[in-house]
């Protein structure tokens, strides 16, 4: 990965580490990043835009 592209799933990592117990998967894409992972048992996927914003799918 590029070096910007690896520092923006870092801090969507970060952001998403915020609400998540751990972090299962990681999916870059162009104008986001989807992060799956775990909370109290569910399994829960997170879209980290980049402007800042977080949605749950």
């Amino acid at each position: 990965m590029a070096k910007d592209m690896t520092e923006r799933v870092r801090n969507a990592q970060d952001k998403a580490l915020e609400r998540l117990d751990y972090i299962l998967e990681t999916v870059p894409a162009s104008d986001f990043v989807e992060i799956i992972g775990r909370v109290g048992g569910d399994t829960v996927t997170y879209r980290v835009y980049d402007d800042g914003s977080v949605y749950e799918k």
